[in-house]
């Protein structure tokens, strides 16, 4: 068996690492440990849109955003153990931010005085795209938990923003009013002028509740006809006034001209005391069933009297 020699391993000189700086495709940067950039590649350049000259003016100072808390994270780490991997934001020639995965190590030079050199990666890319899921998951959430017709809660989000509230309140030692509104004659309107008479009144009532209740409030449509809402702390005798209020939107002119005719609506109202550790489901029951004795009430009053000696019993009420 022939032995071949080992070839010695050549160190690579000052000239192959000046080739490395000059046509690498990561931005490079040697700087002071207090900051001040002493040389910055060519890729750097073309990444920051600014000339080396200018990168190594503004130094670590006017070219990494002080105020990123990834920045300052990833230069401790670095100070204390010679080396990180850290995001962070540094300032382009535009003067907008950009976002940049940094491998910074410390070392020392030919003469023992400390250097510090920083490798740039732009992942301004990849960030776009992972804002982008960010949003578009957060928009499929809002999508699961909304009404698409009024912009409202729907059943699934009405468990998670009502929940919340009730956590809220039970903290609080507070009241929680909850309204149970079912628009009567949303197949009446379907029936006579179509179906966009029925849509327009459900919107016109999510705009009407909308008014009359505060942003703090959960605001929901439950079901084809049927909204709920929560609120925090409303006296019984607002009650009255916020119905009437939402009546009177819906009975504008610029309203009934929306929808095409009147629309009809039935409420019930029902309190979750202080203390009170009702269930979302146990109150969406008692204000439904509020609802409904109001509502027959209502019917029971507008029905004609029936003429004495008729044989036909008439009701008091």
């Amino acid at each position: 068996m022939v032995m071949q020699d080992a070839v010695p391993t050549e160190r690579a000189g000052t000239s192959a690492y000046r080739v490395m700086f000059e046509h690498s495709s990561e931005g490079v940067l040697f700087s002071l440990p207090d900051g001040r950039i002493i040389a910055a590649s060519p890729a750097a350049g073309a990444m920051l849109g600014r000339t080396p000259d200018e990168i190594c003016g503004l130094g670590h100072e006017g070219l990494f955003d002080q105020e990123d808390p990834r920045w300052k994270l990833g230069v401790a780490e670095r100070d204390r153990t010679g080396s990180t991997v850290s995001v962070a934001r540094l300032r382009g020639g535009d003067g907008r931010m950009i976002d940049f995965e940094v491998t910074s190590v410390r070392f020392r030079h030919d003469d023992g005085s400390a250097r510090v050199c920083s490798i740039l990666h732009d992942i301004s890319g990849r960030t776009a795209i992972e804002r982008e899921m960010e949003e578009l998951s957060a928009r499929l959430v809002q999508l699961s938990r909304g009404d698409e017709l009024t912009g409202f809660q729907n059943r699934r989000g009405l468990i998670v923003a009502g929940g919340r509230l009730l956590q809220f309140a039970d903290a609080q030692v507070g009241e929680v009013q909850v309204l149970f509104a079912d628009v009567d004659n949303v197949q009446e309107l379907n029936d006579r002028l179509g179906h966009h008479a029925g849509d327009a009144a459900l919107q016109a009532v999510a705009r009407a509740l909308s008014v009359a209740f505060g942003k703090n409030d959960v605001l929901a449509r439950i079901g084809g006809t049927q909204f709920l809402v929560l609120a925090l702390n409303l006296r019984a005798s607002d009650w009255t006034q916020l119905t009437a209020r939402i009546r009177h939107h819906l009975s504008t002119p610029d309203t009934t001209e929306f929808i095409g005719a009147e629309v009809r609506v039935s409420f019930g109202w029902t309190t979750r005391q202080a203390g009170d550790r009702s269930s979302l489901e146990e109150l969406v029951a008692r204000s439904d069933w509020a609802m409904l004795e109001a509502k027959e009430a209502r019917e029971a009053a507008n029905r004609p009297a029936h003429p004495a000696g008729s044989g036909v019993p008439g009701r008091e009420v």
